[in-house]
């Protein structure tokens, strides 16, 4: 349209006709969202249930995890790695991240509203006479609309839906950190555990085994034995205090690894809970494989990220119709700054412009084509991580099952070798055995004790990796 300069009333049309296209352009941009069915082409096979013996009429990820463990000293350090973490710190400005590109991309398609003003000046032939230049001065001041697209064939909205499904994604995955993050502080807590009832273990043998030495030595004093029970006693002695070294050092280096995953400097850590008085469950309850796809974080984020790349192939494939775009102005336009707010100085504009893309170079189609291998890639991941994580829920079940199995077998490995050193003690004492007997009794008891330490705390472990596995959440105990 011409420039117009009617009175302040006449520019009522121009409101009309811009509330009639913005309404237009709502009607015809549907959102194209995905179902939450599981995406793609390729329907995923999950099993009907799981290899593994477990229990199909619930699901441990349900619980509180502050439930599975009762013990305050965890939860308060669950919930003092939470506040620390700078992974989980790393996870929450990603969200801020995709919550701010989501907003970028819903204010493109509402219209940009700006003030307006100018002056400008300019020295040019008369249109009288070509040989005469005149000075001439506009000054212009109102609102204006810059160039802004109407969404016709619902571009922008499939944009904007992929934005708002990279959000959610980005809150998934911020979620299975928080999950991760849990699970890393409860399993290196149960590690401390296991070292701690470790260096009990070792005292109470090395005390034991300086007792022996003592006895061997008054009994070698008396001209009972020979100096070889002496020296074979000795080295036993020595065997152990090396192994209660080995056994703290390695507490020690535990204790400052898990004091820089809860974020603070390394410290000393102590449990009131001996590891053999956490309840263990008699069966795990992991629901069916089906529940993964709506409860596991991870695999969420993996569907919610295809959607995103279907949003972003339609957006892509809409890029070859027209759009229509439209610019205007509303206010004052005088040759005299004085004259400038007077009502018949009142003007308004309306630009619109058609554009249709006719030679681009390839760009559309290439924009075409990165848009189906990206949304190529996410279905490969999104079916990637589901495996994983059956996979992970599977080893979870199938190491709860055998470590259980091979603690019962080793508790009574460890009862038969301590009846089975009283035993051949007594028979040293009577003179019927040789010293070599007891030595290997203590052996095999120290190493049957130190095993079963290490199959409790992986028993207690497998609850806590099941746990993850299936996508269980933090929540305090009440």
């Amino acid at each position: 349209m011409n420039h117009l300069r009617p009175s302040l009333a006449a520019s009522a049309p121009l409101c009309a006709l811009l509330t009639s296209l913005m309404l237009l352009s709502a009607c015809s941009s549907t959102p194209e969202r995905s179902t939450d069915a599981t995406p793609g082409d390729r329907p995923l096979a999950l099993p009907q249930g799981w290899k593994s013996p477990a229990n199909s009429q619930s699901n441990l990820a349900e619980r509180p995890f502050a439930s599975l463990f009762r013990d305050a000293e965890l939860e308060a350090l669950i919930q003092e790695a939470l506040r620390n973490s700078p992974d989980m710190r790393i996870a929450a400005q990603r969200v801020e991240l995709a919550r701010a590109q989501y907003g970028l991309q819903q204010s493109a398609a509402l219209p940009s509203l700006g003030a307006d003003a100018s002056a400008s000046r300019q020295r040019a032939p008369s249109g009288l006479s070509g040989s005469e230049n005149r000075l001439s001065s506009s000054y212009r001041l109102g609102l204006a609309i810059p160039a802004w697209e109407i969404d016709l064939w619902g571009r922008l909205s499939a944009l904007n839906d992929a934005a708002l499904r990279n959000l959610e994604s980005s809150e998934a995955l911020q979620r299975f950190a928080q999950v991760g993050l849990v699970s890393e502080i409860a399993a290196g807590w149960l590690k401390l555990l296991e070292f701690d009832e470790s260096i009990e273990i070792a005292k109470s043998t090395q005390s034991s085994r300086a007792e022996s030495l003592r006895i061997v030595r008054l009994r070698f004093n008396a001209g009972v034995v020979s100096k070889v029970d002496v020296t074979q006693a000795a080295t036993s002695l020595a065997q152990a205090e090396a192994a209660l070294a080995l056994m703290q050092q390695n507490r020690g280096l535990q204790e400052n690894a898990l004091c820089l995953l809860i974020g603070h400097n390394p410290g000393p850590l102590h449990a009131r809970t001996p590891l053999g008085q956490y309840a263990l469950p008699e069966a795990l309850p992991a629901g069916i494989p089906s529940d993964l796809l709506t409860r596991r974080p991870d695999v969420r984020a993996a569907e919610l990220s295809l959607a995103a790349t279907q949003s972003s192939l339609a957006a892509a494939r809409k890029a070859y119709l027209p759009s229509i775009s439209l610019t205007g102005f509303l206010g004052f336009i005088s040759p005299q700054l004085s004259q400038l707010l007077e009502g018949d100085r009142s003007a308004y504009t309306l630009s619109p412009a058609l554009q249709l893309p006719l030679f681009t170079g390839g760009r559309l189609e290439s924009n075409v084509q990165a848009a189906e291998a990206q949304q190529r890639l996410a279905m490969e991941n999104y079916a990637r991580t589901t495996q994983i994580a059956l996979r992970e829920v599977e080893d979870a079940l199938l190491r709860f099952q055998h470590l259980r199995e091979q603690r019962d077998a080793t508790q009574t490995i460890v009862n038969e070798s301590r009846e089975r050193l009283r035993l051949v003690d007594l028979r040293y004492a009577n003179g019927i055995s040789s010293y070599f007997e007891v030595l290997d009794s203590q052996r095999q008891l120290f190493d049957a004790q130190m095993q079963l330490t290490q199959l409790t705390s992986g028993t207690y472990g497998a609850v806590i990796a099941l746990y993850r596995a299936l996508g269980g959440g933090w929540s305090p105990q009440r």
